[in-house]
């Protein structure tokens, strides 16, 4: 900082202040040419940053415009709420339906005997939860069948656990599909066990390994064994109320499901019972366009905040005589402009005659802000919502309904493929050549599993199986209750012929592969033929076609998917790109991290920078300056101040020597 400047008129009368602030001013000239230039160009960095945030709101309405199931959304109402909730999806028909609930499935529910305490001991061992079909024969037995699909769980009860508490929280803790939890009825405590699942085929079977060596008599663990093929024994575990399943009528058909949640019974359309014995009501499914017009609506206020920002910036007013922040500047004018443009391209291989966006209702002004005809746009959505998809988003057409589109790759062309299959996509399979021993114990039970590249070993359990599809079930409910199997995804389906196991992957194509190995194999299976599977082959469009698995991708990367059918001629699959999806592309080349804009904003930073620089360095110099002027004044002040102190005394001598 530069010393201060001595007040005027200490001697002298001479001000050092004013001519330093007069010299200042004419040397400061070049520094606020430069603040000038500065605030400018901030000015410039704000006005930019407003225009690339307008173009990246019109950006962001476009992602609705590209969700595809947004064109063919489905809604379902019911007149009466209390019996069920309705919802539909983009493949439900339109229509109205009758709907009358007779019974709600329910999930099975047992209790144990009456015990004093909570911490009374019960015992220590294995509880063996299973779940299936209880079922009264014509002899007026009960059998009960496996159910194949639901896993056996083993819960341990140690001696941290042997109480009645202990009991229910070792359950809880083990995720076996059942909740327990202990109900204090006016006798005492009793431990209840409640499935998770509803329906018939999820009833409960509680198998005991009692550590005192006698898992069938009325002590320790075994007091918690169910058996629903035996008579119930209140010393054991009873049934308080069973599973059902859910019973309904559904346009006058009688339907039952294991669940009150009914997703199968009426194409894309989810039922979910909620009352029964109400009586019958109605519910309606009808097309839903409330969510594109959204995003219609959304995609052209932004276009239109985007042209006022536009004019805003760019343009001038006579009026006022004064030009926007950014007038005349040719990057924001050509990326406005290539955006205006593709709005009104022709997009020639949309389906179903729309081809500009006129067509369905959206036209620009002489102002040049977009207006929606509502009617005309409602109109064409009821049309056909596929074609006005078409116009905006990248999707397939084909009216073979085991042929769908999945995806497209950049480089993908709209037009009309033409398709032919010379193969469907097949899943691996292991088949064996004798018949499986239906007495399981030690001696065969272990089998270890390669299914998709995935190995892992399972335990069968150790019993005499009525039936050949008793076992096929109880291995196809260990592999995919297996936890590397199931983590992994894999999946598989056990059947049997006349005896003979073979077991199917869920995968289809090249990557779908079942392997047994062990000594067990041959005991259950005798030989067995691996078969991996084939993927889907064929030809789509022009050049050489890749498979994997049922998806088909052409050369130029529009992919698609067979789920089956004939071999041949399969016609044509429609592909289109509409305008949200190249307008997606041409902002994010102007605003992405090198666009255009990012790139002129980065430019005015780097000037900023510069400006700041020269700044910085001209004030050091003139702070200097202003110092050098600051000294050259004092010593002249002071100079002059001892000159006139000189003169007076000078005067004083003469007036003593005149007396």
């Amino acid at each position: 900082m530069a010393n201060p400047i001595p007040a005027a008129g200490l001697g002298s009368n001479l001000d050092v202040t004013g001519l330093v602030d007069r010299l200042m001013s004419v040397e400061k000239q070049p520094l606020t040419k430069i603040q000038t230039k500065q605030a400018a160009v901030s000015v410039k960095i704000s006005a930019y940053g407003t225009f690339k945030g307008a173009v990246s709101s019109l950006r962001t309405s476009l992602a609705g415009l590209q969700n595809n199931a947004s064109y063919t959304t489905m809604s379902a109402k019911i007149a009466d709420s209390a019996v069920a909730n309705v919802s539909a999806n983009a493949s439900a028909d339109a229509g109205t339906h009758s709907l009358e609930v007779t019974q709600l499935a329910t999930a099975q529910r047992l209790k144990s005997k009456s015990y004093a305490n909570i911490t009374d001991p019960v015992g220590t061992g294995t509880l063996t939860i299973q779940y299936g079909t209880a079922k009264e024969n014509p002899d007026h037995t009960i059998s009960f069948a496996i159910n194949g699909s639901a896993p056996t769980n083993n819960i341990t009860i140690d001696a941290a656990h042997n109480s009645l508490a202990g009991v229910r929280d070792a359950i809880n803790q083990s995720n076996a599909g059942v909740t327990a939890s202990i109900v204090n009825d006016g006798t005492g405590f009793r431990l209840v066990v409640a499935g998770k699942n509803t329906g018939t085929a999820n009833s409960i079977q509680i198998g005991v390994a009692d550590d005192d060596g006698t898992p069938t008599d009325l002590n320790g663990l075994s007091q918690l064994a169910y058996d629903p093929t035996a008579a119930q024994n209140p010393a054991r575990m009873s049934e308080v109320s069973g599973a059902k399943d859910a019973t309904f009528l559904l346009d006058g058909l009688s339907i039952t499901k294991s669940g009150n949640t009914v997703s199968d019974a009426l194409s894309g359309v989810t039922i979910d019972l909620q009352k029964a014995n109400s009586g019958a009501t109605t519910f309606t499914v009808a097309k839903d366009s409330s969510t594109i017009k959204k995003s219609i609506d959304d995609f052209v206020k932004a276009y239109n905040d985007l042209d006022t920002t536009v004019d805003n910036l760019t343009g001038y007013d006579p009026k006022t005589n004064k030009a926007g922040d950014l007038n005349g500047d040719a990057a924001v004018r050509n990326t406005y402009e290539q955006i205006r443009d593709s709005l009104t391209k022709i997009v020639s291989a949309a389906p179903g005659g729309f081809t500009a966006l006129a067509q369905i209702g959206l036209t620009v002004d002489r102002t040049g802000q977009m207006q929606v005809d509502s009617s005309k746009l409602q109109a064409a959505l009821d049309k056909d919502p596929t074609a006005v998809q078409g116009l905006f988003s990248t999707g397939g057409k084909t009216n073979d309904p085991l042929v769908s589109f999945v995806k497209a790759g950049d480089s993908a062309r709209a037009g009309q493929y033409a398709l032919n299959i010379s193969q469907l996509a097949t899943q691996g399979t292991a088949v064996g050549s004798a018949a499986a021993p239906l007495t399981i114990d030690s001696s065969n039970n272990g089998l270890t599993l390669k299914i998709d590249g995935v190995t892992s070993s399972i335990e069968l359990t150790q019993k005499a199986y009525v039936t050949p599809a008793d076992l096929a079930t109880e291995l196809q409910t260990r592999i995919n209750g297996n936890s590397a199997f199931s983590g992994a995804g894999v999946k598989v389906a056990v059947k049997e012929n006349a005896g003979v196991l073979s077991i199917t992957s869920s995968r289809y194509g090249s990557a779908s592969l079942v392997q047994l190995s062990g000594d067990n194999v041959a005991k259950l299976f005798g030989s067995v033929t691996s078969t991996t599977g084939l993927d889907v082959a064929g030809s789509f469009g022009a050049g050489l076609t890749t498979g994997n698995g049922q998806e088909l991708t052409s050369a130029d990367g529009v992919t698609i998917k067979i789920t089956g059918g004939a071999l041949g001629d399969r016609g044509n699959v429609g592909f289109m790109r509409g305008l949200a999806v190249d307008l997606d592309k041409l902002i994010g080349r102007a605003i992405d991290s090198k666009g255009t804009l990012p790139a002129q904003i980065e430019s005015l930073n780097e000037q900023n920078k510069d400006l700041d620089k020269q700044t910085a360095d001209l004030t050091a110099q003139l702070d200097k300056k202003e110092q050098r002027y600051k000294d050259q004044f004092s010593s002249l002040d002071e100079m002059i101040t001892n000159m006139q102190s000189q003169m007076s005394y000078m005067a004083q001598q003469l007036a003593g020597l005149n007396k």
